[in-house]
């Protein structure tokens, strides 16, 4: 069965990839990205029937605002999933955690952290329009760089504390709004894409965008009720917190 999702970030990359994916299961896809208009891939799958291209800044609360106002004039019954992929790093590379500034953490955060609360706060009247009685799904995009448990093993030299920091703060945040939205029939949880070949992940990264997405959409469509608080990798594994 169909369904209508909301994606953001979704110019290139991962984004891209979910709304390619989504698109072709027939589903109908709010693709939300901060320049739209200029994204080629993107605009090569919107039709306006199934696939629209919205404007979202995540870093923006106007922005953020009026495109939950523009998606629910087309899709006045709500939608069923929100898919909060945008994120950013960029951090410098020599930058370590006993050196960090305030711009590196304020700049990231206000992306994968404020953001993501932001765009989870305007849609979720969207959501909660599908009635208790239906599953609603919210996929914060996290990374296995925000577990604590596992950071010895994966980052020792403490590469990019800020991206790793705010997501460790993510996944807080989406297990205190499972905890808070279980009531309401709600599942929400944290994703690991993998190490992906986009532009954040490099190109030397080992997964590719297309399977990644693959597992993550898989993992998605199977979800209970007892994977809501999860935090999972895009093969469906449990990872630790």
């Amino acid at each position: 069965m169909s369904q209508t999702y909301v994606v953001t970030g979704a110019s290139r990359g991962l984004g891209l990839e979910f709304v390619t994916q989504l698109a072709a299961k027939g589903n109908t896809v709010f693709a939300c990205a901060r320049n739209p208009d200029s994204a080629t891939g993107l605009q090569k799958l919107v039709d306006n029937k199934h696939v629209f291209a919205i404007k979202l800044d995540t870093a923006n609360y106007e922005s953020i605002k009026a495109a939950a106002e523009e998606i629910s004039k087309k899709a006045p019954e709500g939608i069923d999933v929100l898919i909060n992929n945008a994120g950013i790093g960029g951090e410098a590379p020599h930058i370590v955690v006993e050196s960090l500034l305030e711009s590196d953490l304020a700049t990231i955060f206000h992306t994968n952290v404020i953001g993501v609360a932001n765009v989870t706060k305007e849609f979720l009247p969207l959501l909660q329009k599908r009635g208790k009685e239906h599953v609603k799904k919210i996929l914060n995009m996290s990374s296995i760089l925000g577990s604590i448990e596992l950071i010895n093993q994966i980052s020792p030299a403490g590469d990019h504390p800020a991206y790793n920091i705010s997501k460790a703060a993510l996944n807080m945040y989406g297990k205190m709004l499972a905890n808070n939205l279980a009531k309401d029939n709600f599942i929400v949880y944290s994703s690991h894409p993998g190490w992906v070949a986009t532009d954040l992940g490099g190109e030397s990264a080992p997964v590719q965008a297309v399977d990644s997405i693959r597992g993550q959409l898989a993992k998605l469509e199977s979800l209970t009720a007892e994977d809501n608080g999860g935090f999972f990798d895009f093969e469906g594994k449990t990872l630790p917190w």
